[in-house]
């Protein structure tokens, strides 16, 4: 298993009300995803960078697939949702990743992305189509 600095869905944390929050943010959906035949959350997407709890107050930081998501606010305010409806929350505040580092698919959960490539090799072989890569071998 390698190393990550980002929040997965198999990371457990000492920690209940972190734990709670790491459920909450399983069932909230990158909404670009949402778009396709396969909604994946925004945990098995890698962009939860990290959740930090100083007494009532959560601090979640995401990190987008690009700078540029508009999806941001919608993400935000349904992670604010479902994350002030657990006890012992007063208050959720979900940053940006500004620090200029770059998603890549690597922070996606290995199931996730395994189930993303069989779909895009199904999706290529039902329209005929041979990828680049296998055409170049």
């Amino acid at each position: 298993m390698s190393t990550t600095n980002h929040v997965t869905p198999d990371q457990e944390f000492s920690n209940e009300l972190k734990s709670q929050i790491k459920t909450e943010l399983g069932k909230v959906y990158d909404p670009c995803s949402c778009m396709s035949d396969h909604p994946i959350s925004i945990l098995d997407l890698g962009l939860v960078e990290s959740i930090d709890v100083d007494d009532d107050v959560v601090n979640i930081d995401l990190l987008l697939t690009s700078q540029l998501c508009t999806y941001f606010l919608d993400m935000s305010d349904e992670v604010v949702e479902r994350v002030e409806a657990l006890d012992g929350v007063d208050r959720v505040e979900v940053h940006q990743d500004t620090s200029g580092e770059v998603w890549t698919q690597e922070r996606m959960s290995d199931e996730e992305r395994t189930a993303r490539r069989e779909r895009f090799l199904g999706r290529m072989e039902e329209a005929d189509i041979t990828p680049y890569a296998e055409q170049s071998k």
